[in-house]
């Protein structure tokens, strides 16, 4: 229903400084095929790709992309959800969105934003295996539902707060947590110490802690790279 992954789209203030944060993780620039007027740059490591935005402060976004966007919107409104802001014009780039019943943003671009990657095309980032995109959320059950809904295929760990739904290129670890925990992106990587001797070299101020290494992207994302389970 939400159509194909395209990105996580974030704000930034500093394009330069967010692009070069991410290539010295290892990560490659996607080639951007148009569609918006700000500044805009994709940064891939072959499994996630980051839509890097400069424009107004926005929460991130996980972003699809759904043809005849116009056409489907119908179908999401007969599901309950209000649309936080829809652009819905004829031959206009066309794009809406919503929010998920914790708060995080799902966009719905009617076309691609930039020409298509792949793993195979690039050598792997000092971050290891991208997993998941982890969101904090208030009840774990609810909040597969909520995905489920759209389509999403969720499988939850019995005996725990977690679940992992997956669709269409990105999966999202619904982690049960009080407060408000920022959201992250999970990696595998099997060698820790190296990284974290790699990421001091490159400046990237890694810091440790009971999962594995956090770093801090200048967009404010959380990076978490943990040992295989």
């Amino acid at each position: 229903m939400l159509g194909d992954f395209l990105e996580l789209s974030l704000t930034t203030a500093d394009m330069l400084a967010s692009l070069e944060f991410y290539r010295k993780l290892g990560f490659h620039e996607a080639s951007v095929v148009g569609g918006w007027r700000h500044p805009y740059a994709v940064m891939s490591d072959g499994r996630i790709h980051l839509g890097l935005h400069k424009r107004e402060p926005q929460d991130p976004a996980l972003s699809f992309v759904l043809p005849e966007l116009r056409h489907k919107l119908a179908g999401f409104e007969a599901l309950g959800i209000e649309f936080a802001h829809t652009s819905i014009e004829l031959h206009h780039f066309n794009h809406a969105g919503f929010d998920d019943p914790d708060g995080a943003r799902v966009a719905l671009l009617e076309a691609r934003t930039y020409s298509p990657v792949h793993e195979s095309q690039f050598a792997p980032s000092l971050c290891g295996y991208f997993l998941e995109y982890r969101l904090p959320v208030r009840d774990v059950a609810a909040s597969a539902r909520f995905w489920e809904s759209l389509g999403l295929i969720v499988e939850a760990q019995a005996g725990t707060d977690y679940a992992q739904a997956s669709w269409g290129g990105i999966n999202l670890g619904l982690l049960q947590a009080g407060g408000r925990p920022r959201p992250a992106l999970v990696f595998e990587n099997d060698d820790l110490e190296a990284a974290a001797a790699l990421l001091e070299m490159r400046g990237l101020a890694p810091h440790s802690g009971p999962e594995g290494l956090r770093v801090v992207t200048p967009e404010g994302m959380e990076l978490l790279l943990r040992p295989p389970v």
